[in-house]
């Protein structure tokens, strides 16, 4: 390390001053010259100066097969570590072929076998509480878990509670932790199944800080209804899970001037039940393209129907350009915030109407060369609360698209966009039957059948 106070004293002796230094020897800075120069990552506790801790936890097949997918796509691999947790041995195979390490096997309760769960809810829950301590010394240490699972079988629907619960005991005390649920619901034409997926969203519910599902109920409306294949809706869907994590990913991992850390993911999830996160791009040229996109995406109809109610908690993560307008950020800004039913304000801004506590606002800027000609938006909003009477609500539903885009690759850096713009209606959609089907989730209560 070069003598720093030598280096003063030539300088000044240079320039015709005193070379005595009179305030003391200069603080001397050691350096790790193979220090790694990324910028480190805020978080809890010990883990101050490090990554923090990420696991991403698939349950049952569809959660298998998410995870696999996201792997396969080499999503931040070096920060994430990846679990399948299944009762199906095909599943799990293929895990063990692509590389993957320190996966549970559900084996029946009676027996060695991986033959699945059957689609039975109780077996997937007797499986759930045979490796429950097993989960806890999976999520040792991990700061963030996303349980992704698909509900309306059994693996899934029965032992994905257990294992966010798990995940959450050993949270336990820990500031700036979080676990994070990820489930789709079954689509019309699996009717029946949507009974039982019902019980698990509401258990898993239970045991996460947050839960965003992707409900597969109005896929059709999404999707060319004549000319769309099922692969087409497969990967639609899967498209969703991918562009859910890959933006709380983005956001705990890329460090900006006006930034936005996990504290502030922990401040915008903890203990706020449903949520949405997004991320949409746009040329930014025109910054009503970017607005027309948000409103495309905020209300993608197989994301939860916030057309009546209210974001109490609001994340927005703006890059840009550097010249970018100081104007259509704020535009940009006061889009989301019309979109989740914020109250405008008589200079034209946009104030949160609820009064809680946990109520959080942040707006953080990225700016960058990488965004040349285009501006990216990443939005997480939970804690919804309904719209108080009186009050008529901004949000609007998305109608179907008109066609599906082929989904590209996902890279750490982009992310998918949703289907092409959506026209818009003014009132939501109800599902056809809910009541019938909320009532038989009653009787199956009054009779004993709970999770």
């Amino acid at each position: 390390m070069p003598d720093l106070n030598k280096i003063m004293q030539t300088i000044r002796r240079d320039a015709g001053l005193e070379t005595e230094i009179q305030q003391g020897p200069l603080i001397q800075i050691e350096v790790d010259e193979n220090a790694n120069r990324l910028p480190l990552i805020e978080s809890a506790g010990e883990t101050y100066e490090r990554p923090i801790s990420v696991c991403f936890a698939g349950v049952g097949t569809h959660g298998v097969n998410v995870v696999m997918s996201l792997k396969n796509q080499n999503l931040t691999n070096e920060l994430v570590d990846f679990v399948g947790i299944n009762s199906d041995g095909s599943s799990m195979k293929e895990l063990d072929k692509l590389g993957f390490k320190d996966n549970i096997w559900l084996s029946s309760v009676d027996s060695n076998t991986h033959l699945g769960a059957g689609g039975k809810l109780e077996v997937g829950k007797e499986l759930g509480d045979k490796y429950y301590e097993q989960f806890k010394k999976r999520f040792k240490n991990k700061e963030l878990v996303l349980v992704v699972t698909g509900m309306g079988g059994g693996t899934g629907t029965g032992a994905a509670p257990l294992v966010a619960k798990a995940a959450k005991e050993v949270q336990q005390g820990k500031s700036n932790t979080l676990t994070i649920g990820v489930a789709s619901m079954p689509s019309g034409e699996e009717y029946d199944k949507r009974k039982i997926a019902k019980l698990g969203i509401e258990e898993l519910k239970k045991h996460v800080d947050a839960l965003i599902v992707i409900d597969q109920l109005n896929l059709l409306d999404v999707l060319d209804q004549e000319n769309a294949s099922v692969d087409q809706g497969e990967e639609l869907v899967d498209s969703r899970f991918r562009i859910v994590l890959q933006s709380i990913m983005d956001t705990v991992t890329q460090y900006t001037k006006r930034n936005i850390d996990f504290a502030d993911v922990c401040s915008t999830f903890k203990d706020c039940g449903d949520a949405i996160v997004t991320t949409v791009e746009a040329p930014s040229e025109n910054v009503e393209d970017i607005k027309r996109e948000l409103v495309r995406a905020l209300n993608d109809k197989l994301l939860i129907d916030h057309y009546n109610k209210i974001a109490s908690r609001l994340t927005v993560y703006h890059f840009f350009e550097p010249g970018y307008s100081v104007k259509n950020h704020g535009e940009v800004v006061r889009e989301i915030k019309r979109i989740f039913n914020w109250t405008k304000t008589e200079d034209g801004f946009y104030n949160n109407p609820v009064e809680d506590p946990s109520n959080f606002e942040k707006v953080g800027t990225g700016i960058s060369e990488e965004y040349k000609g285009r501006t990216k938006v990443i939005v997480m909003a939970g804690g919804f609360v309904n719209i108080p009477p009186g009050k008529t609500p901004s949000a609007t539903r998305a109608m179907p698209a008109a066609s599906i885009q082929p989904v590209q690759p996902i890279a750490p850096t982009r992310v998918i966009a949703p289907p092409p713009p959506a026209q818009i209606i003014q009132s939501p959609p109800s599902e056809p039957g809910e009541d019938a089907v909320d009532k038989l989730i009653a009787a199956g209560r009054n009779k004993g059948f709970t999770l």
